[in-house]
C-alpha cells in the first residue's frame, strides 16, 4: 500500500461492480429481475425460484449451509460459472444466522447471551459474510419484502414509512453496503397495472442509490435498471469530466491481490529479528517483545499465532523495520 500510487477513482458503468437490494410488495418482480444479472446464482434461503425456467438455484436452509456455500465461491471454476449473488431473502438469512449465534453461545433466544453481546455478534456474522461475498468479486443482489411500519419522530409523533421487512439492525447494515436500494410496488397506469422499481425515497417509503441522476422510478426490468444507472453516469460526466468514467467492473471491496502470506511473514520476522539481536540484543530484545506483547498481549509469543493472524503480523514485522531504521539513522 501506498498513498503516492493512488489515482482519481472512476466510476463504472457496469453494474456488476456494485451491490443492490430490491424490496417490495409480495410477487413484484424481485426474484425474475435479480436472476436477469450476469451470471446469477440465486441463493434460494426462500424458495421464490420455483416458475422461473432456466435459473440456477442452490437452496439454503441454514446459516451452516450457507457457511459451506461461501467456501464453494472460492473456486475458481465457481467464479468462471458464476459473476452475481443473489441472496433470496436477506430477511431469511438473517434469522439463519441470528439461530446460528444462537446456537454457537448455547442459548435458545439471542437475548440470553450476557450483556447483548449476541446482538452485536449476528450483526458482526451477517456483515462479514456479505462483505465476503463482494470481496470475492461477486455482484451481490439481495431481496426484502416490504412493510408499512410505525416510526416515532424526534418530537413524539408517529408516522407509517413503508420500509424492507429486515429487522432494524439488519436494515442498518444493508443500506450501508448496498449501492442502489429500489422499491417495487405495482401501479394501475392507463396502460393497465404495471410494476415499477422506485429509485428515488420520499416520506413515504424508503429508497436510494450512490448515484446523483438516477430516474426518481422506472418500469421495473433488469435492462431499464441497467439503462437508467448508465444515463446517471452519463450526466455525471458531464459535470465531473469522461475521464473519471469507466466501462470497465470496478469493485471496491475486493480483496485480490491484498492476500498476506503467512508463512513468507514468519520468515521474514525470523530473518529481521534474528538480525536485530546480532547486532545489538541489549538495545533490541526488550524492544522486539514491547512490540510484540503491544498487539498479542503480555506472555504471548510470535510462534504461537495462527494463519487468520496474518494481518497482525504483517503489522508487528512493519513496526519491527520501523524501528530498525531508526536504529540505523541514530547510528549515523
Amino acid at each position: 500500500m501506498s498513498l503516492l500510487d493512488l489515482q482519481p477513482h472512476k466510476v463504472s458503468r457496469d453494474l456488476r461492480g456494485y451491490s443492490v437490494m430490491f424490496y417490495g410488495e409480495v410477487k413484484s418482480g424481485k426474484t425474475t429481475n435479480a436472476s436477469k444479472f450476469p451470471k446469477a446464482l440465486i441463493l434460494a434461503f426462500e424458495k421464490g425460484y420455483s416458475a422461473l425456467p432456466g435459473v440456477y438455484a442452490q437452496p439454503i436452509n441454514s446459516w451452516g449451509e450457507f457457511l459451506k456455500v461461501l467456501r464453494e465461491l472460492k473456486d475458481p471454476a465457481v467464479k468462471e460459472k458464476f459473476e452475481t449473488i443473489v441472496i433470496d431473502t436477506a430477511d431469511i438469512a438473517y434469522d439463519y444466522a441470528e439461530q446460528y449465534i444462537c446456537n454457537v453461545n448455547g442459548v435458545s433466544n439471542i437475548g440470553e447471551v450476557p450483556y447483548g453481546q449476541g446482538y452485536s455478534q449476528l450483526a458482526k456474522e451477517f456483515d462479514s459474510r456479505l462483505r465476503q461475498i463482494v470481496q470475492m468479486d461477486y455482484g451481490l443482489v439481495l431481496i426484502s419484502h416490504s412493510t408499512d411500519k410505525t416510526f416515532q419522530a424526534e418530537d413524539g409523533t408517529e408516522y407509517n414509512m413503508i420500509v424492507p421487512t429486515l429487522p432494524s439492525r439488519a436494515r442498518l447494515i444493508v443500506s450501508r453496503m448496498c449501492d442502489i436500494i429500489g422499491y417495487s410496488k405495482q401501479v394501475e397506469t392507463p396502460e393497465g397495472l404495471q410494476t415499477f422499481l422506485f429509485m428515488r425515497g420520499t416520506p413515504r417509503f424508503e429508497a436510494g442509490s450512490r448515484f446523483k441522476y438516477t430516474s426518481d422510478k422506472i418500469p421495473f426490468t433488469y435492462q431499464n435498471l441497467v439503462e437508467d444507472i448508465r444515463r446517471a453516469i452519463d450526466k455525471q460526466a458531464e459535470e465531473d469530466g469522461e475521464e473519471f468514467i469507466t466501462d470497465e467492473r470496478e469493485n471496491l471491496y475486493q480483496t485480490k491481490g491484498s492476500e498476506v502470506d503467512f508463512d513468507a511473514l514468519m520468515n521474514e520476522f525470523q530473518d529481521i529479528t534474528t538480525k536485530m539481536v546480532t547486532i545489538d540484543a541489549p538495545y533490541f530484545a526488550p524492544r522486539i517483545t514491547e512490540i510484540v506483547e503491544k498487539h498479542l498481549g503480555q506472555g504471548k509469543k510470535v510462534a504461537e499465532m495462527t494463519r487468520s493472524q496474518a494481518m497482525l503480523l504483517e503489522i508487528i514485522v512493519d513496526e519491527l523495520k520501523d524501528l530498525e531504521s531508526k536504529y540505523q539513522t541514530n547510528k549515523q
